[in-house]
């Protein structure tokens, strides 16, 4: 167990055995660091925490017992994505939901999953337009603007881990944990990125598209992206029907509302036949022409955030189930650091 927890934690931070050795000052050697992980050799206590405090963790993240099973990974761009990139982030999405789960078990906390666990069968893009009217239904979202997506998606029992990163090659990626917890991986980016891409990954759990081929599962899940952030009728009446031009002020004004980007709005209307297919061409040279087509258009004010971790750890303090110790170390933070981060709002009272 020791020696899994060791090499989960190096490459969880990024390093090489050679960097991890340099990084306790070669106390241990990068053979030694090697025999650990292969279980070849058990480290003494003294190196142990040589090895936490080079990365950065509690000793406690070492000695916790974990049966957290991830299912099938396949990461968007997989191929420009370095394969050390991919097995940290899987590994910062293990030691997030190891700790998020804990939480969950102490203050016996159950959590009801409002998506089918069978998922929705999709054989073109009129069948995806469909499901996602079929869940924002069953959500009673209605056509209503969606704000936060990753709290609502949390609330429906997605876990979602973020990633304070930008990462090059990655926007995110999804799975299941036991194979019957939903995650979702966002990193670091644009909220209306963010909220594009979490419900792209919500589309991989959701239909049924594995025997379709990669870029076809790509076109289907940002479909139902679209169509959960921006639904037809809504798309509709924002535009007042069929259109021959559209003002760029008048995408933005729609993003500030939707949160969707102008581009994928474009996208939208071309999909539902709102726009004809030469207009959003020429629509597509003008922005490239002016260099704004991957650029952020407009501006999304609305929060993209979920807090639903530190709720429980909140409630676990104030009802005593836990310790700020405990709370602080599930929250991944020093404890000084963590105290802060739960008084803000008596400190902001006081201002």
């Amino acid at each position: 167990m020791l020696d899994s927890r060791i090499k989960m934690a190096r490459i969880m931070s990024g390093f090489s055995l050679q960097e991890l050795a340099n990084r306790t000052n070669n106390a241990i050697s990068k053979q030694a660091i090697g025999k650990y992980e292969k279980g070849l050799m058990k480290p003494s206590f003294e190196n142990l925490q040589a090895i936490s405090k080079a990365l950065n963790l509690k000793l406690d993240y070492f000695l916790r017992e974990s049966k957290l099973e991830l299912g099938e990974i396949k990461f968007r761009k997989q191929s420009r994505l370095p394969k050390k990139k991919q097995n940290e982030i899987i590994e910062k999405t293990r030691d997030f939901l190891e700790r998020y789960l804990e939480t969950e078990s102490i203050l016996s906390e159950s959590h009801t999953l409002e998506i089918p666990k069978k998922k929705f069968k999709a054989n073109n893009l009129e069948d995806v337009e469909k499901i996602a009217v079929e869940i924002r239904k069953l959500w009673d979202l209605g056509s209503n603007p969606i704000y936060n997506i990753l709290e609502t998606l949390e609330q429906k029992g997605i876990k979602i881990v973020f990633i304070d990163e930008e990462i090059k090659h990655f926007s995110g990626m999804s799975s299941w944990v036991n194979d019957k917890i939903p995650v979702i991986v966002i990193s670091k980016m644009k909220k209306d990125r963010i909220r594009f891409t979490a419900l792209h990954e919500l589309g991989h759990l959701i239909l049924s598209i594995e025997d379709l081929e990669d870029k076809v599962q790509e076109r289907m899940c940002d479909r139902f992206s679209a169509s959960m952030l921006l639904p037809e009728n809504a798309l509709i009446d924002e535009l007042g029907g069929h259109r021959r031009n559209i003002h760029l002020r008048e995408l933005s004004l729609i993003k500030s509302e939707y949160g969707i980007s102008p581009q994928a709005i474009l996208y939208r209307a071309k999909d539902l036949r709102l726009i004809s297919e030469s207009y959003f061409i020429s629509q597509v040279k003008f922005l490239r022409m002016r260099g704004l087509w991957n650029k952020e258009i407009g501006i999304y004010h609305g929060e993209e955030k979920s807090n639903r971790l530190l709720q429980l750890l909140c409630r676990g303090i104030s009802e005593e189930f836990i310790t700020s110790t405990k709370a602080a170390s599930l929250y991944n933070m020093k404890l000084s650091e963590f105290r802060r981060e739960i008084n803000k709002i008596d400190a902001s009272s006081n201002n």
